[in-house]
């Protein structure tokens, strides 16, 4: 039965969602669609390094950090589903969009470079993060516990990463030069860690900032032109998109969710859907 497309998923009746169909074909033209909210928050401009708090509204129900089951939104099961459904998604409407970085010091080190906040293939949108709220149980995220972050000439790798909770990050210094990089979650106030980096060569690991699930910022208070995103995941239903806009989650339990997709330039957006058992489910969303 694989490739059946629901016609048509009830849809949340909050204000600035009654105009959401199951796929998704919005525009995004200077701020937000006239006579219809969207549901999305607007992103900060190309290379602006707006704080976390700035670029999108993380909290209640569609936070990263809520985004399991129970009534408090941090409750996830491994239990896998008799009868799974899988879930198939498009992020489109992106254009390349680079911004060049001039660096004020550190010259030595830090060149001019530019950096593509929204890798884009065929009008798909990178570096969007994508899930589902609502997921209470499924099957056990498999994901390495061990992950990679590298400054190098002044810049973070990868700009956008997914990352599990309780996962060790191997924070790599390739650059002679101090940095302080603070990892601030966007719902908190305080910095979860705080990395010293000074050698070209050092290796720093970290778990403190997935202690539990998060959008992150991961930023360099000597260097504010350096930035990077960790998504810290409560289950396996959370996917950083290719430039080609894609995603796919297997094994989603059947059931009614939310869907969010964030960008650091494009901003959130939200829609309700369904997975029927057995079905693979497609849904395309555009900016």
């Amino acid at each position: 039965m694989a490739g059946r497309v629901p016609r048509r998923l009830p849809v949340a009746r909050r204000p600035g969602e009654r105009c959401l169909s199951y796929v998704m074909r919005l525009a995004l033209v200077g701020g937000l669609v006239a006579g219809c909210g969207d549901g999305r928050a607007p992103g900060p401009a190309a290379g602006s390094g707006a704080p976390a708090a700035a670029v999108a509204d993380d909290t209640g129900a569609t936070s990263l950090a809520r985004a399991a089951g129970g009534r408090d939104g941090r409750a996830y099961t491994v239990r896998a589903a008799a009868n799974p459904g899988v879930l198939v998604g498009h992020v489109g409407g992106g254009t390349p969009r680079d911004t060049s970085i001039v660096p004020t010091h550190d010259r030595a080190v830090c060149r001019p470079f530019t950096e593509s906040l929204v890798p884009s293939r065929d009008g798909g949108v990178g570096n969007a993060v994508v899930w589902l709220v609502g997921v209470a149980t499924g099957p056990r995220d498999t994901t390495s516990r061990r992950v990679r972050l590298s400054l190098d000439g002044c810049r973070l790798e990868p700009r956008v990463q997914r990352v599990a909770v309780g996962s060790t990050i191997l924070m790599s210094g390739r650059d002679a030069m101090l940095s302080r990089l603070q990892f601030v979650a966007m719902d908190e106030a305080t910095p979860r860690a705080t990395v010293l980096l000074s050698d070209a060569g050092q290796l720093v690991p970290t778990s403190d900032p997935t202690a539990s699930p998060a959008l992150m910022q991961v930023r360099d208070d000597l260097h504010p032109w350096v930035r990077g995103w960790l998504a810290v995941a409560p289950h396996p239903f959370v996917a950083v998109t290719d430039a080609d806009g894609g995603f796919r989650f297997e094994g989603v339990p059947p059931g009614r969710y939310r869907l969010v997709v964030w960008h650091e330039a494009l901003g959130i957006t939200r829609t309700s859907i369904r997975i029927d058992a057995g079905i693979e489910t497609r849904v395309d969303v555009a900016y």
